[in-house]
Order: C-alpha cells, then sequence, then structure tokens
C-alpha cells in the first residue's frame, strides 16, 4: 500500500483482506464460528484484532483464541498472560494449550514444534469451527525458499497454503511491513520472541541474513513471488480461489481462461498482473467497471495496462497481451477452401462427444490461440436460432468474414453445451458441428 495516514490505510487494508477472505472462505464459513491462533507476535495480535473487528460489525460469525504454550523458553508466560489480557479486553473466549516434552536442543527443532502445535490446534478444533493463522507474505516467500532446498516438487516451493482443511490464513496478501504499520496505527500491544534472531534456526538465518540482501537488490521481489505463486498454483490446479468459488483456470503461455458462471476481482486481478508487462498501479477499480459492463452484455475486448486484454464470451472470460496472434488467419483460410459436401460428410456430435472435444482443447499448449472455442454449425436455421448463433466473433474476424459470406454460423463451445443441455428436449440427439480448432488436424493448411 502506499504511504496513506490512518484512516485510509485501515479502511484500504479491511477492503483489501477482506476481499481475499472472501475468495477463500465460503458465505456459511465465515458465518460461523472462529478461533484464531494467537502467539503474541505482532501477526497473531494484528489477526485477532482484526478477527475481531470483523465479529463486531457482524461479517464473520462468533470469535475465540487459542495460545499454545511451548515451554521451551521463560518469555513464553507473559505471551500468554498479554494474549489473555487483550482477549479480556475485547471480551473474546481464551484457551492455553500445553505442548510437551519440546527440546530446542534436539535436532529439526522447528519442525517439531510446528507439529506440535498444529496438532494441538487441530484438536482443539470444535464441530463448524475455521481456525484463523497469522501468516503472511514474508512468511509465505520465507517457506518457499526454504523449500526450494529441500524438495523438487513443485508444490512444495509455492509457499504456504491459503487454505488447508479448515485452517484459513487470511494475511498471506499482506506484507509483515503492512501488519505492522497497521499495529502503530492501532497501538496494539505484541511481543517479540527473542529466538527470532537466532540464526541456527533455518527461517531466522534467511529473514535476518539473506532475504535483507533479496530485498535491498529486487526491492519488488515479493510482488513478483506473489505472481509467480498464483501462476504456478492456477497451472498445477491448486488455487483455492477455482476450488472455492467452482470455475476452473487455465494458463498458457500466451494467456489464461476463467470458466464459470461468475469471476472475482481476485482472480482476474492476479491473472492480468501474471501477463502483464508493466507494474501496474491500482487496477481494481477497472476490473469493477469491466464487471458492470458485462452485466450489461458487453463482451469487450477491455483493454488494461501492460499491454493486457480481457475478452468475456459466455461462461469465459480470457486474459492475454494484446499483440498475441491467434489461429484467426490460418483458420479462415481452411474454413474458405472447404466444400460444403466435405462439411457434410464430417461425423456428427452429441453432448459428451463436445464436452470431450472442449476439454481436450484446454489441455492443449496452443489452446489460447484457438479460444473461445468457435464451433461452425453445419444445422438448420431453426437449430442455429435456438443455439443462439452468430457471424461476427471480434477475436476472429477473418473466420467471421468467411461465414458470413458463406451463410455458415457459429456458437462458442460452452455456450452450445450450456444451451443444448437448457434446451434438450428442442434439439437432437446429435448435431453436425465442426470445431473449429480441429480443422488443421482434417485438412492441410493452405500457404
Amino acid at each position: 500500500m502506499k504511504k496513506l495516514s490512518h484512516t485510509p490505510y485501515r479502511a484500504l487494508f479491511f477492503k483489501h483482506v477482506f476481499s481475499f477472505l472472501g475468495n477463500v472462505a465460503t458465505p456459511q464459513e465465515l458465518s460461523g464460528s472462529h478461533v484464531v491462533a494467537v502467539s503474541g507476535g505482532v501477526d497473531s495480535m494484528v489477526l485477532l484484532w482484526f478477527a475481531h473487528q470483523l465479529s463486531k460489525q457482524g461479517k464473520i460469525g462468533p470469535l475465540r483464541a487459542t495460545f499454545v504454550h511451548h515451554h521451551t523458553r521463560s518469555g513464553q508466560d507473559y505471551d500468554g498472560k498479554l494474549v489473555q489480557g487483550i482477549c479480556e479486553l475485547y471480551e473474546i473466549p481464551f484457551t492455553i494449550l500445553h505442548a510437551q516434552d519440546l527440546d530446542t536442543e534436539e535436532g529439526d527443532f522447528e519442525n517439531r514444534a510446528r507439529k506440535s502445535r498444529r496438532s494441538l490446534l487441530s484438536a482443539d478444533l470444535r464441530s463448524g469451527e475455521c481456525l484463523w493463522m497469522g501468516h503472511h507474505l514474508d512468511d509465505s516467500y520465507e517457506w518457499s525458499l526454504m523449500q526450494k532446498y529441500r524438495s523438487g516438487q513443485p508444490k512444495s516451493s509455492l509457499g504456504i497454503p491459503v487454505r488447508n482443511g479448515k485452517i484459513i490464513r487470511p494475511f498471506l496478501c499482506v506484507s509483515k511491513d503492512q501488519l505492522m504499520s497497521l499495529s502503530r496505527f492501532e497501538k496494539i500491544s505484541f511481543s517479540e520472541d527473542p529466538t527470532n534472531i537466532d540464526t541456527k534456526y533455518d527461517r531466522n538465518f534467511l529473514r535476518g541474513e539473506l532475504i535483507p540482501l533479496i530485498k535491498k537488490r529486487y526491492p519488488k521481489y515479493l510482488k513478483h513471488y506473489v505472481n509467480h505463486a498464483n501462476h504456478m498454483a492456477a497451472i498445477l490446479h491448486l488455487s483455492i480461489t477455482n476450488r472455492i468459488r467452482g470455475n476452473q483456470i487455465h494458463v498458457f503461455d500466451q494467456g489464461a481462461i476463467i470458466q464459470g458462471p461468475q469471476f472475482t476481482q481476485y482472480q482476474v486481478q492476479e491473472l492480468l498482473h501474471t501477463f502483464s508487462e508493466t507494474d501496474r498501479g491500482e487496477i481494481s477499480a477497472q476490473i469493477l467497471k469491466m464487471f458492470k459492463a458485462i452485466d450489461n452484455q458487453k463482451k469487450g475486448p477491455f483493454h488494461f495496462s501492460g499491454g493486457t486484454e480481457i475478452y468475456y464470451t459466455h461462461y469465459l472470460l480470457m486474459i492475454y497481451q494484446q499483440r498475441m496472434k491467434n489461429n484467426d488467419q490460418a483458420i479462415a483460410k481452411v474454413l474458405a477452401g472447404i466444400s460444403d459436401a466435405e462439411l457434410m460428410s464430417l461425423p456428427t456430435f452429441n453432448l459428451k462427444d463436445l464436452q470431450y472435444a472442449w476439454e481436450n482443447l484446454t489441455k492443449t499448449s496452443d489452446a489460447m490461440l484457438n479460444m473461445p472455442g468457435l464451433i461452425l454449425l453445419c444445422e438448420p436455421s431453426n437449430v442455429g436460432k435456438t443455439l443462439n448463433a452468430s457471424v461476427y466473433d471480434p477475436l476472429f474476424p477473418l473466420v467471421s468474414l468467411v461465414c458470413k459470406n458463406r451463410n455458415y454460423r457459429f456458437v462458442t463451445a460452452l455456450k452450445c453445451l450450456e444451451t443444448w443441455k437448457r434446451k434438450k428436449e428442442k434439439l437432437p440427439e446429435k448435431l453436425r458441428l465442426v470445431p473449429l480448432w480441429t480443422l488443421s488436424n482434417l485438412f492441410p493448411f493452405q500457404e
């Protein structure tokens, strides 16, 4: 965030984090009960304060707090009393959990302490509760660095998950510096763990020795880490926002598509950041303006900074670079040279066949060059009317011209699938369709 005074900073922080939270938890979960894991450090104390504010405003359900006492240093008694005092002030129910048999001198202490803490918190979790933890972007970046040197699996180096079952991390959209600023503005008390400066622990070594050098040399390292992690999560189908909203996200070298009945600002914003060529400023207002245009039956293309462009069609949002050269010209050449007899000789499709063809398209490396997945309709006009077929698509002007000249109509794959399912009684079980992205496999491209 920019340097702001108290009131606008607080307002922007709440808007940003609560929007992020809405992308990783359902409305039913938010209205339910929550427990905040509080250690006494600035991250968890700000999280407790933030959750308390949301609960007071009625944006989330009832709240309680839990402190895990590791019994590995004397200062933890003070930390527990600090958390308890704040909970009494906020009138939040408070519980202390006690870890057993942790020895700082034994090997792999960090990992053993983390597992012990997780086990205690999970066992204490009650039915219907979500567990909130205070990890932020700096924590996630540190974890990703450690995992890169411990594991060769792409998933392990993405960083800390936003969501693990009932565990939610609302602050994985803000940095430690942003939390520190809020704690100063709101005068939130916290305690510093003195062992955080002991570089014999891997994370403290990265935090104290390596990352300050990276930050000095590459001041935007966290922004680039987030973009890369979100990009990889989408490729690996690990993005929690995909699962919560029921959308499917497919990322390609040339761009990305979001497939679903609705799209979230967070999803669109992160993909725009991935494919933008510049470090842009605030784009939230532009995205919301685009959503309103889509509600008013506009398709775009909508232009964004950094050379990015978004096009909307039925249940599909395409995000790509404006300079992307798709297969319009190549497909138009082939389509212009096909006779009506050849088209009528092609096989028919049922719903299952068309669904399979669409899913195969989304798995190909050059799928973006064929989006939004146009399908030629070789059927009588009444079928075309039922499917609301068209003769023009702005991303495929040359194909559109050929179709207009030859009196052909087309429809996008998702629109055809959805309409066919909805109007089964008005349509035959099989249709003569030509997925235009398959033409290169049926006929040689003309030079």
